[in-house]
């Protein structure tokens, strides 16, 4: 067979041309070739990229090709004659086909790499025309936001309802459960002064000097005597160890206690204490006795008694507060001296006038 790059003999089944180097092997007139180097489209027609100066592939064999490309050479190619120039024209009897015109006609240094700027142009395009609205497929606006807002606040406005309607006959049990909790944080402020009256009538819920008579029978003289010494006895079992001589003990051990809930466990006996003389001092006020009762004195004595030991546990209940308000973690010794001064303050006179007067003023039978 003939070589169509040189025109030289070669044997037939020759991929390779061994005289040109050129490519005799079977090829697609409409197969587009590339450079591997640079990747600029070639001409069918080309040994060598024109933008890099590379082999064409398929022009060297696999062994001149590494070898050539090792010493940084391309080949060494016959000098292009006259008669070689003329086989490379087209020839009129060949069809053409499309992808040959467009082969003959593109710039051979193109490559088929994208320009960055091209691209960026085409993007903002597309962009631009995504934001066209479309004549025939507007777009529906979404309500979603507005649905989410209308339902978040229907429901407050419904919470708002049923805390305010309280139609199951909750909210008292809610409002009781705060009382508590503020009780059981600042416990010395939930009462009424000592010497007053909490309530306007009394209540005997078993810790009482004992209930008053009935308010439309008149009382008399025996039974203002029995209520008024029930209420001294009761005065008196305040001054015992099991009484006011645990609310010592207790404060003296866990006034300075780390643990939180510790001091807060202790410090209930000296609060049920207090209230219970400040039960036992509204049952006296309470009591309708006649004006000219001989027992008025009697009367008068023993709320003196029962205030003076009111006096004696409330200034252990006000250094509890002091200590109760001291967080968990903080070191309770650092602050003895204001955990005792409501003690400090209050001395000891309370004690020195209940002792020196509790055996007198006991109630005798008139």
């Amino acid at each position: 067979m003939i070589c169509p790059h040189c025109l030289k003999t070669i044997e037939d089944g020759e991929t390779f041309c061994p005289h040109c180097h050129g490519y005799v092997g079977a090829v697609s007139r409409d197969e587009f070739v590339f450079c591997e180097g640079c990747g600029a489209r070639l001409s069918l027609h080309d040994r060598t990229c024109p933008k890099c100066g590379r082999p064409a592939p398929g022009i060297l064999s696999t062994d001149s090709a590494s070898a050539d490309l090792a010493a940084g050479k391309t080949a060494s190619f016959p000098r292009l004659t006259k008669s070689l120039i003329e086989t490379e024209a087209p020839r009129m009897d060949e069809p053409v086909s499309a992808a040959r015109a467009l082969d003959d006609s593109v710039d051979p240094s193109a490559t088929n790499v994208l320009d960055r700027a091209d691209l960026e142009r085409a993007s903002a395009r597309a962009g631009s025309a995504e934001a066209e609205e479309d004549p025939y497929h507007p777009r529906r606006r979404s309500y979603r936001g507005l649905i989410i807002a209308l339902v978040v606040i229907a429901l407050a406005g419904g919470a708002t309802a049923f805390v305010a309607m309280d139609p199951l006959g909750v909210m008292p049990g809610v409002y009781e459960s705060f009382r508590r909790a503020a009780q059981e944080t600042f416990p010395s402020r939930q009462l009424a002064e000592a010497g007053s009256a909490s309530q306007d009538a009394p209540a005997d819920d078993g810790d009482g000097a004992g209930a008053e008579p009935a308010a439309d029978e008149p009382l008399t003289d025996d039974e203002v005597y029995d209520f008024i010494y029930a209420a001294y006895q009761q005065v008196v079992s305040y001054d015992s160890e099991e009484a006011i001589g645990q609310v010592i003990d207790a404060f003296n051990s866990y006034y300075l206690e780390p643990d939180l809930s510790v001091r807060q466990s202790e410090s209930q006996t000296a609060y049920q204490l207090r209230d219970a003389i400040q039960q036992t001092i509204d049952d006296i006020d309470a009591l309708e006795a006649p004006e000219d009762t001989v027992y008025a004195e009697d009367i008068q004595h023993v709320r003196q008694l029962a205030e003076w030991m009111y006096g004696r546990v409330d200034q252990i209940c006000q250094s509890w507060d002091v200590s109760l308000a001291i967080p968990e973690g903080e070191s309770t010794l650092a602050q003895q001296d204001e955990i005792l001064a409501p003690m400090r303050r209050a001395g000891t006179s309370d004690l020195e006038n209940y002792d020196a007067n509790v055996d007198a003023w006991e109630p005798q039978r008139k």
